[in-house]
């Protein structure tokens, strides 16, 4: 959690994290042993519940009760959201593309005061869409740039005359023009993928699916809640949690990245506007009336995640209040009828999560009682119960690692509690006032200063770091002037207390203190996040490589006399379409910043900001940056997890007629009669499928073996451009046998 400016060396393959070697190693030896984690897990569930049994028998004689009971309440609330996360997570069935469905879909693209900046990479990414799409772009901030930019690209501008039930409320007022089957809704940020409807529509084979979610994934890597590049807070949610929750049937409509069947969102009146998490709000509707939400997980989107702690404490305050409120005491929204009794397990388990914060407070107000005063809570057991509490702590910790399977680990749990606390308190009155809650968008493309100005988001844990810290202090020093025989300022105190109250300071106080100096030190000054690309680019007289790029900037590798005197650098660089195709952006990089790259210092990397010749080089960079690229990679880590299916379909490979004989999502293989190929060589191919359709793609030799009947075989990786197909012949994603590896990290060079 907030980490340094990082970037990745090379385009970034959403994936779930799941399916990647992380940090975590511990949690990420787990990734292929599901097995092992489950029976850590079983251990650990019988663990706790002999722990707490004994809690109550053995040492609770002769406690004062209300010294007893309120810690023990605290104990039984981490036991109870530790057994839900074990229910949850216990095992993630794969969810494989189902066959996709021909079904008209209207894509709804929601703003209110997001930059074009922003919405245009989305605009771009929806016209992508493969499928019989529809796009609108519903704008409550009735701004003339949002307007200008849906005419510019030939998209249906929706806006209304005022700002009623904000996000809920804009998509309620264009629901009545909508005409699709399907409906898929997009945050401003959140730009998809090409075949995102490819694998999500087949759900909808089934009457009763009324929605499908899939993963939220983020580009800007540097974020404030992102732990090293592509794994985030939200990982765990996305890529253990939901895919878990399938099982249970508790899965929950995350606002953006899901495809909702339009005749059951008119069933249950639209979205739902009593709370401000429409979401969760218009989910539970849907489960009540008897409908089903399935995840998918794959990354089929990619948004932009809080930029500084300011933008995530007011996304994480405006979730927690919202959440709250439908567990508000006369609504218990998710306590009606029609819910199942695992949903509402699931749903218990969101509610302990937002009141996790109480929990910490009690535990360190015990921190207090039992080291200034020596208020004992327990009957002390001696060291054998210290041994059975510690050990108890010790296998819940690892085994909640194991099955969160290398996506977050204790130490960065403890992070997101002490990121969230004040904001999860200040939403508590939600569970029972009714005051009006007021809709605040996330802020957007933001720079992040550091300083004391984002250390006071994280306050209240400091402070409570503080008060810890100040409280074994005193009990030290008052133990050192009892050894010198010198009267003592505190009750005494047995060892056993003391050391119970330490493990849990000192962890606390360690993450705390390890939060404030990141959140002080931290810098990110850029306000869009730059793209690692390797490509080719050219000024007047010299070809150059350029190494990040976004529609507002670049970097370029270039000769250093070529620049020595320049403030200015005019350029072209080579861009790729879905189809494989180059095309050229031009443009002029202004330069404001150098440095020399190697030893001899004979090549530079400049940067700055570009002005583009024309709106049509602008709509390259953002296709290849934010749709292309991200595709392809993704494409590419499942092309190395994906088996090659047996099939005999007719293929023209280059121009040369031949019979494909295996397929895969990033790969195939052909019988041609053509005996001269190259290795490396890039050639198009089109296949005619039984059903009559043709199926286009980009193939690459990787192998040629001649066969003695006069035959060659050609294997090599495909982009496909389309990919529902696939599914028809069995061509499916599941989970890898092994974790990929996790791309490596680069430190920004240049602001």
């Amino acid at each position: 959690m907030i980490p340094r400016a990082t970037t990745v060396s090379g385009p970034y393959a959403p994936i779930p994290s799941t399916f990647a070697r992380t940090s975590i190693r511990a949690g990420s030896w787990f990734q292929v042993r599901p097995r092992r984690a489950r029976t850590l897990a079983a251990i650990a569930v019988l663990v706790g519940a002999s722990y707490l049994i004994w809690r109550v028998v053995a040492t609770s004689t002769g406690v004062n009760p209300w010294l007893f009971w309120p810690l023990f309440a605290a104990e039984l609330f981490g036991y109870l959201s530790f057994v839900i996360m074990v229910i949850e997570t216990w095992s993630l069935p794969p969810t494989p593309r189902p066959p996709a469905l021909d079904l008209a879909v209207d894509i709804v693209i929601v703003t209110y005061d997001e930059d074009v900046d922003v919405v245009e990479p989305t605009v771009i990414g929806a016209l992508a869409v493969r499928g019989r799409t529809s796009l609108y772009l519903c704008d409550d901030g009735r701004r003339p740039e949002m307007r200008a930019l849906a005419e510019h690209y030939g998209v249906t501008y929706v806006t209304r005359s005022d700002n009623a039930h904000a996000k809920a409320g804009n998509i309620n007022a264009v629901l009545p023009r909508l005409t699709g089957d399907l409906l898929l809704v997009l945050d401003a940020d959140h730009v998809a993928a090409p075949d995102l409807l490819e694998a999500m529509t087949g759900y909808f084979d089934d009457d009763q699916v009324a929605l499908v979610q899939s993963a939220h994934s983020f580009r800007n890597h540097n974020s404030v809640m992102h732990h090293e590049s592509g794994r985030h807070e939200q990982s765990l949610f996305f890529d253990v949690l939901l895919p878990g929750r399938n099982r249970l049937g508790s899965v929950f409509w995350c606002g953006s990245a899901a495809v909702i069947r339009l005749s059951a969102l008119r069933d249950v009146g639209g979205i739902a506007t009593v709370t401000s998490t429409e979401d969760f709000e218009t989910s539970l509707l849907l489960q009540r009336a008897g409908y089903r939400i399935r995840y998918h997980n794959e990354h089929l989107i990619q948004g932009l995640a809080p930029d500084n702690l300011a933008s995530y404490t007011v996304q994480r305050a405006r979730w927690a209040e919202g959440t709250l409120s439908a567990f508000h005491w006369r609504l218990r929204m998710p306590f009606g009828r029609g819910l199942r009794f695992s949903q509402q397990v699931s749903y218990v388990g969101t509610l302990l999560h937002y009141l996790t914060p109480v929990q910490r407070l009690v535990f360190a107000g015990y921190v207090v009682a039992v080291g200034v005063f020596a208020l004992i809570p327990v009957a002390m057991p001696g060291p054998a119960g210290v041994a059975f509490w510690a050990f108890w702590m010790l296998i819940s910790a690892f085994s909640a690692t194991a099955l969160h399977r290398g996506v977050s680990g204790r130490v960065e749990g403890i992070r997101t509690l002490h990121l969230t606390f004040e904001a999860h308190l200040r939403a508590l009155p939600a569970l029972v006032t009714r005051r009006p809650m007021r809709f605040h968008v996330t802020p957007k493309n933001e720079p992040d200063l550091g300083g004391w100005a984002s250390v006071r988001f994280v306050r209240l844990p400091i402070v409570m770091a503080g008060a810890l810290a100040a409280v074994l202090l005193a009990r030290a020093a008052d133990t050192v002037m009892r050894s010198l025989g010198a009267d003592a300022a505190l009750p005494p105190l047995e060892l056993g207390a003391f050391a119970v109250i330490s493990f849990f300071s000192v962890l606390d106080i360690t993450v705390a203190l390890q939060l404030a100096v990141r959140a002080h030190r931290r810098r990110q000054y850029r306000r869009l996040w730059r793209f690692p690309v390797v490509l080719s680019a050219r000024t007047a007289s010299t070809t150059v490589q350029c190494v990040d790029l976004h529609q507002s900037g670049a970097a370029l590798v270039v000769p250093r006399d070529l620049v020595e005197l320049a403030s200015t650098l005019p350029f072209s660089v080579k861009c790729r379409t879905l189809g494989g195709s180059i095309e050229a952006a031009t443009g002029v990089l202004t330069i404001t910043s150098r440095s020399a790259i190697g030893p001899s210092g004979a090549m530079t990397r400049v940067g700055g900001s570009v002005r583009w010749n024309d709106s049509a080089s602008r709509t390259r960079v953002i296709t290849h940056c934010y749709v292309v690229e991200p595709y392809r990679a993704r494409n590419r880590a499942w092309t190395r997890a994906a088996a090659r299916v047996p099939v005999m379909i007719t293929a023209s490979l280059g121009e040369t007629t031949s019979t494909c004989v295996d397929v895969s999502i990033g790969g195939a293989a052909f019988i041609t009669t053509e005996p001269a190929w190259n290795l490396h060589d890039r050639l198009p191919v089109e296949l005619q499928l039984s059903s009559g359709e043709r199926v286009t793609g980009e193939f690459r030799v990787r192998n040629i073996v001649p066969s003695n009947a006069g035959l060659t075989r050609i294997g090599g990786t495909a982009e496909w451009h389309q990919t529902a197909w696939l599914a028809r012949y069995g061509a499916v994603v599941h989970t890898p046998s092994r974790p990929a590896r996790r791309q490596r990290s680069a430190q920004l060079t240049s602001p």
